[in-house]
């Protein structure tokens, strides 16, 4: 019937629904680990340029620094990060990596030539300016993921609602043919004017073989 087909339609675009916000869940996860990290990436590498000045270096940081990175770049590290499929996100992560190089190469110059023959510091300032664009390339896709979520989760409940409501109707249409079963019944085996069994209804009785074992 048309109602068991439109049924099954709307059962069927629930569970696309559920799935797909299951994947955009995990999705905005995802997301939210790679806007800590690269928010990370953007401090402690104003700490390893501080470090670097005042002659102090940290090489363990800087390895964290270039294993992050990568991990953001291509989510095969140890830190369990995502690759961002964002255009604009990847465009600005592969800038601040490019750049990141540069900035690693000077703080090389400032171990050999030191810090007064270097432009470290404004190179730093630069670097936090774009790590900065990339958090906030990620924090821009993140809100795209939660508006994705919302959009679903409205789509869902007017599924849903339309799917209680077809079983509303079809149980109001049940019990409607149920009546109505019961009013033919009665049209079938009783009078109209006496209320009291007719005549199909006695022939009925009389050739039920139940009926005579009881009154033999």
């Amino acid at each position: 019937t048309v109602n068991m087909m439109i049924q099954s339609a709307l059962i069927i675009i629930l569970i696309v629904l559920v799935a797909n916000m299951m994947v955009e869940i995990k999705n905005l996860q995802g997301t939210a680990r790679v806007i800590n990290y690269a928010g990370l990436v953007r401090g402690a590498t104003q700490r390893a340029v501080k470090l670097e000045v005042i002659g102090n270096s940290d090489d363990e940081l800087i390895e964290y620094l270039d294993d992050v990175l990568a991990d953001l770049k291509y989510e095969d590290g140890e830190y369990n990060l995502v690759s961002l499929r964002d255009t604009d996100y990847q465009k600005k992560l592969d800038i601040q990596i490019d750049y990141w190089g540069k900035l690693k190469n000077e703080i090389n110059n400032v171990r050999e030539n030191g810090v007064d023959n270097s432009d470290i510091v404004d190179m730093s300032e630069m670097y936090f300016s774009l790590a900065d664009q990339t958090v906030s390339a990620a924090e821009r896709y993140s809100e795209d993921i939660a508006d994705n979520i919302h959009f679903i989760e409205t789509i869902t409940v007017i599924d849903m609602a339309g799917l209680l409501l077809l079983i509303i109707i079809q149980m109001i249409q049940a019990i409607i043919i149920v009546r109505k079963n019961k009013v033919l019944e009665q049209k079938a085996y009783l009078d109209a004017h006496t209320g009291l069994p007719n005549k199909s209804r006695c022939e009925e009785v009389f050739h039920d073989l139940r009926f005579l074992d009881r009154n033999v």
